[in-house]
């Protein structure tokens, strides 16, 4: 067999074998692998792919419904070029299969963000949030608050 013929089969098995598997990701799996599509998609200023991460009835502390923050995100991707982020959840809870809060910090910088250390050099701007989801065939942020945090709140 030719070498892309292989890799081909190769890949088929692989996704083969993954789908075959009795064991669904866990609800807390799948919230991080929300919270990286988020943070994937905010990266690469994806207003679009932000709003299919929330529900049609999102609401915030600050009076913004799903429009609103849309708006918002494109007019913050217009005047930021190059948006890195570094995440730290702090605390997924559970309120029933399909609802869930999460807790979690945020920093946000011009430039890549390596590890904690790294934040006060970039003058990174730091923010707790509260995120209230709710799944429905995928995950979704139905509410969200957020408030500023020091570079303290990351140790």
């Amino acid at each position: 067999m030719k070498s892309p013929a292989r890799l081909l089969c190769l890949l088929w098995v692989v996704v083969l074998t993954q789908s075959c598997s009795d064991k669904p990701a866990s609800p807390e799996a799948e919230i991080r692998d929300y919270i990286r599509s988020g943070v994937e998609a905010a990266e690469n200023r994806g207003s679009d792919a932000l709003a299919g991460l929330m529900h049609d009835s999102y609401t915030d502390h600050k009076g913004y419904n799903k429009k609103q923050l849309e708006g918002l995100l494109r007019a913050y991707f217009f005047r930021h070029k190059n948006i890195h982020l570094f995440t730290r959840v702090d605390e997924i809870e559970l309120l029933t299969e399909n609802e869930a809060i999460v807790q979690l910090h945020v920093a946000m910088a011009g430039k890549v963000i390596t590890d904690v250390d790294a934040l006060s050099a970039l003058r990174a701007q730091v923010y707790r949030f509260e995120l209230q989801l709710i799944k429905q065939d995928e995950w979704l942020l139905r509410q969200a608050v957020w408030q500023p945090a020091s570079l303290g709140d990351f140790n």
